[in-house]
């Protein structure tokens, strides 16, 4: 993948007064000890740009605590006794930090860097490898905010590997040696120093790519458990917080923006706290250590109600995430007639805040009254579609595809088109018919979507018609009719199996 940094415009960003100041701030890493800002996220550039050229702004630095400069040095000083010269050099720097028992952190013989250490210290850790090595290592400054480094990733051309699997915490913690030779790769194609680097990193790249629209959320498409004060400080912490907070959390891949979900404290208070907003859509973070992650914001405080109450409701004593106490429930999905229902024990504890979203009862469709196939997709085929997290923009309806002697034909719905012809490429396919009068119209539907679907390179195809839904999966680069999973569309109105195929259409792991 080529990087596509515009040198004009990265020329002008360097010579505005914002991009002097960047530069002129990461000019002077050397003097990390008196500057703890540089643990926050994006490094604190943005507010030192902000102090220096705001008229009676003022600027105060404030050294570390004795423990962040501990633990800084004592990675940097580890470090320096490997050599770094090779990616194999890299990986085992990396290793041995971690797993020796030899990086002392404080004074005491017990307080050594361990895994866990790298992942809750990322910006320490980072920040004293940098020092060691500022050619091979990057200070990281993004902690919670993984998202946009996927993003700056995409639009600059810069490519990173896939991020291991959760389980493989140490492959995880290695994956970093990656995202700075990645970076560090990028640097030199662009040949920029290192303080540019950095300021195209915390400054510039992220403010290219940065969006928050808390204001205009779209409506809700599902709603959510979380789960907080599992460690100490969240209630409080949420007591302070006010209408513009974003702050991460251990989510589902199938969060998306406008989402609703209630938070729950498990301690000191056992209660429903607050309702959040998704406002991005969920993604991994390999430096999270529960891995999928999800930004949250404009936050509600809604009455108290305990967990005796919830699990005293006959209706809400039957989902299952309840009936085990809500242990592991954080980033659980609640149907929408779940969530309906603790807005109605809410609101007998309280009144409930203005702006609190409700889901609107679905109207079922008249199937009886569908005439055609133009209104099986109408009515039925592109609801869907977008209840399972797609947008208009990622269809394409009746594209035309050249098969045998030139001849062209248009599968009704192809999802996530890539290239032009005779190379373009699909991620799913739906097929369309109006009515499917027995197996044998089901059969010639699946031949028709097959043989686009092989062209086109889809990994799902999808025939759809009044009387429901199957999807088939490739698998051996075939696909095979027996093994199409049928659906009802009453099936698919909410629930797991929505965002099962969700995930199948967008190809979200």
């Amino acid at each position: 993948m080529a990087a596509t940094l515009n040198p004009y415009v990265w020329e002008l960003y360097l010579n505005t007064v914002n991009g002097e100041q960047a530069l002129t701030y990461f000019q002077t890493l050397d003097d990390f000890a008196d500057r703890a800002n540089l643990l926050d996220p994006f490094m604190s550039v943005g507010a030192w740009i902000e102090a220096q050229t705001t008229e009676g702004a003022v600027w105060e630095d404030f050294p570390m605590d004795e423990g962040g400069l501990q633990f800084v040095v004592a990675v940097r000083d580890a470090a320096l006794q490997f050599p770094v010269e090779t990616p194999d050099q890299v990986q085992h720097l990396l290793t041995d930090l971690v797993n020796s028992g030899t990086v002392n952190l404080s004074d005491s013989e017990d307080d050594v860097l361990t895994l866990d250490d790298a992942f809750r210290n990322l910006p320490l850790v980072s920040l004293g490898l940098h020092l060691a090595y500022p050619e091979t290592f990057l200070p990281y400054g993004l902690t919670g905010y993984y998202y946009l480094v996927s993003r700056v990733s995409e639009t600059f051309g810069i490519p990173l590997p896939p991020v291991p699997p959760k389980k493989d915490l140490l492959a995880r913690w290695l994956y970093y040696g990656h995202w700075c030779a990645a970076f560090q790769e990028f640097r030199q194609l662009n040949e920029m120093t290192l303080p540019e680097l950095l300021a195209f990193l915390y400054d510039f790249s992220v403010n290219y790519v940065y969006t928050t629209g808390q204001g205009e959320l779209p409506e809700p498409r599902n709603a959510w458990l979380l789960i907080g004060g599992v460690e100490n400080g969240d209630l409080e912490w949420m007591e302070e917080q006010q209408a513009v907070t974003e702050i991460n959390w251990q989510g589902s891949l199938d969060m998306r923006r406008g989402d609703v979900c209630l938070m729950y404290i498990r301690s000191p208070v056992s209660a429903v706290h607050s309702l959040w907003r998704v406002i991005e859509d969920a993604y991994i973070d390999p430096f999270f250590h529960y891995k999928q992650s999800v930004q949250i914001g404009s936050p509600l405080r809604l009455p108290s109600l305990t967990f005796a109450e919830i699990a005293a409701d006959p209706y809400l004593s039957g989902n299952k995430y309840v009936k085990a106490n809500l242990q592991g429930a954080s980033g659980k999905a609640l149907s929408h007639g779940e969530y309906e229902r603790f807005l109605q024990m809410l609101s007998v504890k309280g009144d409930l805040p203005e702006g609190v979203p409700h889901f609107a009862p679905q109207e079922a469709v008249d199937l009886s009254a569908l005439g055609n196939e133009r209104d099986v997709e109408v009515q039925l085929v592109e609801p869907l579609l977008r209840r399972a997290g797609l947008e208009s923009g990622d269809w394409v309806r009746q594209l035309p595809v050249r098969m045998g002697r030139g001849e062209r034909f248009y599968p009704d719905y192809a999802i996530g088109v890539s290239g032009i012809a005779p190379e373009q490429r699909v991620r799913a396919l739906v097929e369309v018919k109006y009515r499917m009068a027995g197996e044998r119209d089901w059969l010639d539907a699946f031949r028709q979507a097959k043989s686009y679907g092989m062209r086109l390179g889809a990994q799902v195809i999808v025939t759809a018609a009044a009387e429901g839904v199957r999807v088939y999966q490739k698998s051996k680069d075939d696909f095979d009719f027996t093994q199409g999973d049928h659906q009802s569309w009453s099936a698919l109105a909410e629930g797991e199996t929505l965002r099962q195929l969700g995930r199948l259409l967008s190809g979200r792991t």
